[in-house]
C-alpha cells in the first residue's frame, strides 16, 4: 500500500519538499506563536509561584489590574498589624516594593525587599555568585543629617555618592538576565537616573530579575518615602487553612488578600485576551496548510492522468486509487509536521539564544 505513494514522493523531489516544506512552516508558526504567547505568560506566573507563601496583600481597589501595579500603595504597618491579628496562623509577612526600570534593553521588574526576607522571596534561592546586597540606611540618614546641619536653609539634598557609600545602590540580578546584558559580578550599570553596582547573581526562576533594598527602592522611587510598598506576601503556619485565613486578614486591614495559588489565573484573565488573536492567527495558518494539501491533492492527481488510466486498465479500482493518492498525501503531511516541529525547536533555541528575556 505504501510502496507506490512512496515511490511517487521520492520521483516527484522537488514537488515533495516544497509540499513538506510549505506544510512545516503553518506547523511551525503555529507551535511557535502559542509557545511565545502562553510560555511568557506562564513563566511570569511560575516566578511568582516559586515565593515561600501562601497570600498576597494586594491595596483595595486594584482588583484585575494588581498583576502588573507597581509603585507605593501599601502601609508597612499592615505587617505588624497581620503579624498581631493572626500571629497563630501568619508565621511571616513580607513587603515588597515593585518598580519598573530598564537594563538589557527591556524594561525589567525590580522588587526590592530587606535582606533578611530574601530567602522567602526567592524561595530559598541562595545568591549563586557574589554576595547579597548589605544597605546601610541608619548611615544614609546619618549623612543627610550632616548635611542639613551643614547646610544654610537646614535642606538636604541626597547625592549619588551619599547613597553609594551606605551600600544603597547595589543590586542582585538573575542568571539569564546576566547572560542577555553580559553583566557579571561588580559591574556597574546605569539605570533609572543612578549608577547600580552588580553585587551578586541568582539563578533564573525567582519573583523578579533584578533585586535591590527595599529601603533604596522606596526611597528613590516614592519620593523620599520609606513608609511603604507594593503590596506584601504572608507566610503561614503548616496545616493553616489558605481561604479562611486570607478572608479574616482582608476584614482585619480592610485590603485585598488572594491566595498565590490565584495568581495565574489573575494573569491569564488580564493578558489572555492575546490568546484569543494568537489563537485566530493559528487558525488562519492551519486553513492555509490545509488549503495547501487540497492543491497539491489537486496537482498530483492532474499530473497523473496517465498513470490513472493506466492503473484502472489494470484493474484497479477507485477505491484503490484514492488510497494510493491519499496515502501519499498523509506521508507528505507527516513530513511536513515532522519539519514544522524541527523548525519550532530550531526557532525556540534561536529566540532564547538571541533573545534570551
Amino acid at each position: 500500500m505504501v510502496c507506490l505513494p512512496l515511490a511517487n514522493i521520492l520521483h516527484h523531489k522537488l514537488r515533495s519538499v516544497l509540499c513538506s516544506l510549505g506544510i512545516g512552516i503553518g506547523i511551525c508558526m503555529m507551535i511557535t506563536l502559542a509557545g511565545l504567547a502562553r510560555g511568557s505568560l506562564h513563566e511570569v506566573a511560575d516566578r511568582w509561584e516559586s515565593v515561600d507563601a501562601e497570600l498576597i496583600v494586594f491595596p483595595r481597589g486594584w482588583g484585575g489590574s494588581a498583576t502588573d501595579r507597581s509603585g507605593s500603595a501599601l502601609p508597612d504597618r499592615f505587617a505588624e498589624r497581620i503579624l498581631s491579628g493572626h500571629g497563630d496562623v501568619v508565621r511571616q509577612v513580607v513587603p515588597v516594593f515593585t518598580w519598573q526600570i530598564k537594563l538589557a534593553g527591556q524594561d525589567q521588574m525590580v522588587a526590592g525587599v530587606d535582606p533578611a526576607q530574601w530567602h522567602m522571596l526567592t524561595g530559598g534561592r541562595a545568591v549563586a555568585e557574589g554576595r547579597l546586597f548589605k544597605p546601610d540606611f541608619d548611615q544614609f540618614n546619618h549623612r543627610m543629617e550632616q548635611k542639613a546641619q551643614a547646610a544654610p536653609d537646614g535642606i538636604a539634598e541626597p547625592a549619588e555618592e551619599d547613597l553609594a557609600a551606605s551600600n544603597m545602590l547595589e543590586i542582585v540580578i538573575d542568571t539569564r538576565l546576566a547572560r542577555a546584558g553580559g553583566y557579571g559580578v561588580g559591574d556597574v550599570v546605569f539605570t533609572a537616573g543612578h549608577h547600580w553596582k552588580v553585587v551578586g547573581i541568582v539563578q533564573a526562576g525567582a519573583l523578579a530579575r533584578v533585586f535591590m533594598p527595599r529601603c533604596t527602592a522606596q526611597f528613590l522611587f516614592n519620593i523620599g518615602d520609606t513608609s511603604k510598598s507594593t503590596l506584601m506576601f504572608v507566610k503561614l503556619s503548616r496545616g493553616a487553612n489558605v481561604t479562611a485565613t486570607a478572608r479574616a486578614i482582608a476584614e482585619s486591614i480592610r485590603q485585598d488578600v488572594v491566595p498565590l495559588q490565584n495568581y495565574r489565573g489573575m494573569l491569564v484573565a488580564k493578558f489572555g485576551i492575546m490568546f484569543v488573536y494568537v489563537d485566530a492567527v493559528n487558525a488562519i495558518a492551519l486553513i492555509i496548510a490545509f488549503l495547501f494539501i487540497m492543491v497539491t491533492l489537486y496537482t498530483m492527481v492532474l499530473q497523473r492522468k496517465r498513470e490513472i488510466a493506466i492503473l484502472k486498465s489494470s484493474g484497479a479500482s477507485n477505491g484503490f486509487i484514492i488510497r494510493q493518492v491519499m496515502t501519499e498525501s498523509l506521508l507528505l503531511t507527516a513530513v511536513g509536521a515532522g519539519v514544522g516541529m524541527g523548525m519550532s525547536w530550531a526557532a525556540g533555541w534561536l529566540i532564547q539564544t538571541l533573545r534570551p528575556l
